[in-house]
């Protein structure tokens, strides 16, 4: 009896020890991730759990134990094949992977980070609008002000041509834009005129 249980014993420490040894044979590891790899991408959670090691795989696995944890499904469709395959992943003695858990924790940070990035262009983008719309804004602000300063001096050009009522009643209110010098060569050319004409009759 003691030497059945002792080879019983010892066959579960072989056993054990083979568990707990890693490999990273090529082969071992591309089998492994093939039947993991599809068994993701055809919704077969339960199935690759048994790809993984237990410690992983509790790790992953949702609080009944049948599927992935949702941010791990995200993770593991994100990750094809080829990807897999250079994240230098092992197997145990049992052939199941070692690490896969690490790669899709990877997989995951990075497409957050990639989000954010997309935000901050994004943001970037907003930013460039509202600089051009204030740009637009302040050019149609000058433009007004421009405009308006224009029609002010052309209403200040007008006004200044117009005689006050003294000039008026000085030059005649018929001859409001003449000035007094033209008033006075014309009133001195028919005065010669005159003189000349008189001259002429006799």
């Amino acid at each position: 009896m003691k030497k059945l249980l002792m080879g019983i014993s010892f066959l579960a420490m072989v056993i054990a020890g083979c568990a707990g040894t890693t490999s990273d044979d090529p082969e071992k590891i591309d089998t492994a991730l093939v039947g993991f790899t599809s068994c993701v991408q055809s919704s077969r959670w339960q199935e690759a759990l048994d790809y993984v090691t237990p410690n992983e795989a509790d790790d992953i696995a949702s609080s009944d134990g049948y599927e992935f944890k949702e941010e791990y499904k995200v993770a593991a469709r994100r990750l094809p094949l080829s990807t897999l395959r250079k994240a230098g992943l092992k197997v145990d003695g049992r052939g199941r992977l070692v690490g896969i858990k690490d790669a899709m924790d990877e997989a995951n940070e990075r497409y957050k980070m990639s989000e954010e990035q997309a935000k901050v262009g994004s943001n970037l983008e907003e930013m460039e609008k509202e600089h051009i719309r204030r740009r637009l804004e302040e050019g149609q602000r000058v433009m007004k002000q421009e405009e308006e300063e224009a029609n002010k001096e052309q209403e200040d050009i007008v006004y200044s041509n117009k005689l006050t009522d003294e000039e008026k009643r000085k030059y005649g209110s018929t001859r409001d834009l003449q000035a007094p010098e033209k008033l006075v060569d014309e009133n001195t050319q028919e005065a010669e005129e005159e003189l000349h004409g008189d001259y002429e009759s006799d």
